[in-house]
């Protein structure tokens, strides 16, 4: 029997969640800020989120293997949405970071069925368009989300905001409820291994995916056998140079809206700048895989690593010499949307078609477990500690730290480069 096909309307039904998702962590980062809150408040914060997020993906990708998927959704866009809502009306810290905490396990649970269900009720042979309008309109999503929070901040409280976005999430938890299809084919997750365009979208939500549980065995590929000789050193050498990605990011990312607004900027400049990264994100994942044909993989990753970590180290130095409000804006409309745009862009689509090849190339696909460790301790890690550095060294050091940690990655990445495959 084959697959019963669906109307891709239910994409749509989406939108709302994806325009809440946009500026939420910037929200709370800003609501904890105006709470009295201080760097290292939000450090804790956004790593407890980060690590719920991961035992999130661990726990909800082994259920969405046993339970309703659709039930999986609706459960995920409701309780985040009523998460927001009280969130919104919480004037405690502490509340916030348990709340958010919650919020993110319970946002997990929604990114392996809606990755899932595409193979679930489309032809095969469309599963390439329908993943790129999903793309599309869940990137649409967050900039209107951006772009909305920046405008509505003129006129309305952090926490109204956020009781926005709550509704939003709502609206489309009810939306979801009718449109979001019930399919008859159970798909195991283990399909997401065998489409690159699935497994690109389930690890743009989320960069953790736990197929199988590493085992202590599993981490022996770290051995200095497997080191010493550059065939065998691919696999250990991308993981590591993704555990460096994910610490660097973790302590920029964690910490730049937060510098920005100790800066003096208001609230809606700070969501601007980030709408302004978003846009260049957007475009950027068009002109992706043009560069990535042209130079390959693994020089593809360097080169956006060196700006990444350039564009870093500029927005550290200037934040250090010139600590005023013109110089974060420039900094922000500059050398943020170069990072966080077209060079996270061209490195989040060159390197997990690198782990996608791993992933599905037979005994190094048991690896990604360890893969998603990795990365979700660095992420977690890199986020606690950017609160201390803050608070010790000023945001300016605290963003060439990060900017360090990347350029030292692209001498990693040049390595994986002269390792044939």
């Amino acid at each position: 029997m084959g697959i019963k096909l669906y109307k891709d309307n239910w994409m749509y039904s989406l939108i709302p969640y994806n325009i809440a998702m946009g500026p939420l962590s910037t929200l709370i980062t800003l609501q904890i800020l105006k709470l009295g809150g201080n760097v290292i408040d939000v450090a804790y914060t956004i790593s407890l989120a980060n690590l719920s997020s991961i035992i999130g993906s661990l726990i909800w990708g082994f259920t969405a293997d046993y339970f309703d998927r659709k039930k999986q959704i609706l459960i995920s866009f409701s309780m985040v949405g009523l998460s927001l809502v009280l969130i919104s009306y919480v004037r405690s810290i502490g509340s916030i970071e348990l709340i958010f905490s919650l919020l993110s396990f319970l946002n997990s649970a929604s990114a392996t069925p809606i990755s899932l269900l595409i193979m679930s009720t489309v032809r095969k042979d469309l599963w390439t368009s329908a993943y790129a309008k999903l793309n599309y309109l869940s990137s649409i999503g967050y900039l209107i989300g951006l772009v909305g929070s920046s405008i509505l901040a003129f006129y309305f409280k952090i926490n109204e905001i956020l009781l926005i976005m709550g509704l939003l999430v709502l609206i489309s938890f009810g939306l979801s409820l009718y449109f979001v299809p019930k399919p008859e084919l159970h798909i195991e997750r283990t399909a997401l291994l065998h489409n690159l365009e699935s497994f690109l979208i389930r690890l743009k939500q989320i960069p953790t995916i736990f197929i199988h549980l590493p085992s202590k065995h599993s981490f022996k590929i770290f051995s200095l056998s497997r080191l010493k000789s550059l065939p065998s050193a691919y696999v250990p050498l991308l993981y590591t140079g993704m555990f460096l990605f994910y610490i660097a990011s973790g302590i920029f990312n964690t910490e730049y809206p937060a510098g920005l607004k100790t800066g003096g900027l208001s609230n809606s400049l700070v969501l601007m700048i980030f709408s302004i990264g978003m846009v260049f994100q957007i475009i950027s994942y068009y002109i992706s895989p043009k560069v990535i044909n042209k130079f390959g993989k693994a020089r593809s990753s360097w080169m956006s690593l060196l700006i990444r970590g350039s564009s870093y180290f500029m927005i550290g130095l200037l934040t250090v010499l010139i600590v005023n409000k013109i110089s974060l804006i420039l900094t922000g409309v500059i050398f943020y949307p170069l990072a966080a745009g077209l060079a996270f862009s061209i490195f989040y689509t060159s390197t997990s078609i690198m782990i996608f090849e791993i992933a599905r190339s037979g005994k190094e696909g048991s690896t990604l477990g360890v893969y998603s460790t990795l990365t979700g301790i660095a992420t977690t890690f890199g986020s606690f500690i950017s609160g201390y550095m803050a608070r010790y060294m000023g945001f300016g050091l605290t963003y060439i730290v990060a900017a360090i940690i990347l350029l030292i990655n692209v001498f990693i990445f040049r390595t994986i480069e002269r390792i044939p495959r």
